[in-house]
């Protein structure tokens, strides 16, 4: 076996492979051996039909099960030997292949950047000094409210706010119908902005069992591809107009929330905004650290890893909606991806290198702190974290995650910080400007 490295652009190399005939047919004439006492072949005892037989019976399948073994040692061999580092699974071109003639395989793929991360110490970060005060709680308790609203019926026309009960049909343009095209007993929130454009819009003013038809025009980067930039007409029947009131703070509303008293209650909404303000903050800093590592260091991109990326993204996008991904991604969501993927891509090639640098090893207990947190909301948490410690793609990500963590810690605790003063409001990204709802 030879090997040759060629280089294809930047980061792709092209391993090429010369594996020799005789080294293949060593190997099939020992697993065609192997195999030979435990084959039965119609017209022969068990074990003792002869080799030229179980050749032609089984010598196709067994070649390319040699070729494949040998293909995948000689390549997993050959990066060791040449201290390659992919950053991407292999494609295999295989050459002609002729009895007796050594075969060539050229391995593709691409390698990880080689880099030299500059200006990650020092980094200037201006951290928020905030104090919580009773306007800060009283913004919160609000908003708590609200998750607990409920809807009363009104007889007045709907305005932005109110939810509406009820039934839809819609074609496209020609008539015909398509998936989701029509629904019983749905609820649409007004100025939500969850429906496509204009659908809330079209039914601001109707009452109770009014009936209404409109034209809307689907967006061109719609996530159902079908529907993209075309025209529907929409029938729709309001049942009822709800209004929004909210719960007062008592023992039946804190008893939702798993706490006996108001007391008790206010003051696990204080600890709860302590424990967001510093989450925030300190997600404040890193989007700071990031944005100073990218603009600092220029890296050069594994396409695999960008696409790889995309269609994580693409696909948590689709699970958002209850969507299942399908086919190829469309042109206009592929734009619309690419910004952040490869942000997210050249941002793991700087941390890798800097965990690499700094010689950062995983911390068993933040990875139990990280498996913890990623389980909480689990019908089953013990089970989950179970199944989670046992499987090796998780860990790899839980040792990731808390190698991320410990170098930001780093970073920040080597950073030039300055405090400077900010709202809980502006930290938080609340809007404290909005008014206070009222159950009138």
């Amino acid at each position: 076996m030879s090997l040759a490295v060629e280089n294809g652009s930047e980061l792709e190399r092209r391993l090429v492979l010369t594996i020799g005939a005789q080294e293949v047919e060593t190997q099939v004439d020992e697993r065609l051996g192997r195999l030979s006492p435990r084959t039965r072949i119609k017209g022969f005892r068990p074990g003792k039909a002869p080799l030229s037989v179980i050749r032609q019976h089984y010598g196709s399948d067994v070649r390319q099960e040699v070729l494949r073994d040998l293909i995948e040692k000689r390549y997993l061999d050959s990066i060791a030997e040449q201290s390659l580092h992919p950053a991407s699974a292999p494609a295999f071109e295989m050459g002609p292949s002729e009895p007796g003639k050594p075969l060539t395989v050229t391995a593709v793929f691409e390698v990880f950047p080689d880099m030299e991360v500059r200006a990650y110490e020092k980094i200037p970060l201006r951290r928020p000094k905030v104090d919580i005060t009773e306007s800060d709680l009283a913004l919160v308790v609000e908003k708590l409210r609200r998750q607990r609203s409920h809807w009363h019926p009104v007889a007045r026309a709907a305005r932005t706010g109110d939810r509406l009960h009820l039934d839809y049909e819609a074609s496209l343009s020609d008539g015909s119908a398509f998936k989701g095209g029509s629904g019983q007993d749905v609820y649409v929130e007004l100025g939500s902005g969850r429906e496509i454009p204009g659908f809330e819009a079209a039914l601001e003013g109707s009452v109770q069992n009014e009936e209404r038809e409109f034209d809307l025009t689907f967006p061109g980067d719609h996530l159902q591809r079908e529907l993209a930039g075309q025209r529907a007409h929409f029938k729709v029947r309001v049942r009822e107009v709800g209004e929004s009131h909210l719960p007062e703070v008592d023992e039946e509303f804190c008893r939702s929330f798993g706490i006996q008293s108001p007391d008790e209650w206010f003051e696990e909404v204080r600890e709860s905004m302590r424990r967001e303000l510093a989450e925030a903050i300190r997600m404040r800093l890193k989007q700071a650290i990031d944005d100073h590592l990218l603009k600092e260091n220029s890296v050069a991109l594994p396409r695999a890893l960008v696409e790889a990326e995309i269609r994580q993204l693409h696909r948590s996008t689709l699970q958002q909606l209850g969507l299942e991904a399908h086919g190829e991604i469309p042109d206009t969501l592929r734009t619309r991806y690419e910004p952040a993927a490869r942000r997210r891509v050249a941002l793991s090639l700087i941390y890798r290198e800097l965990v690499r640098r700094l010689e950062f090893t995983s911390d068993p207990a933040r990875m139990e702190s990280l498996l913890a947190a990623a389980v909480a909301d689990s019908d089953r948490p013990d089970q989950l974290a179970g199944e989670l410690r046992s499987d090796p793609r998780a860990r790899q990500d839980l040792e990731r995650l808390a190698l991320e963590e410990q170098l930001t810690d780093w970073l920040i605790e080597h950073g030039e910080l300055e405090e400077v003063p900010e709202s809980f409001a502006s930290v938080l990204n609340l809007d404290p400007a909005r008014p206070p709802e009222t159950n009138a």
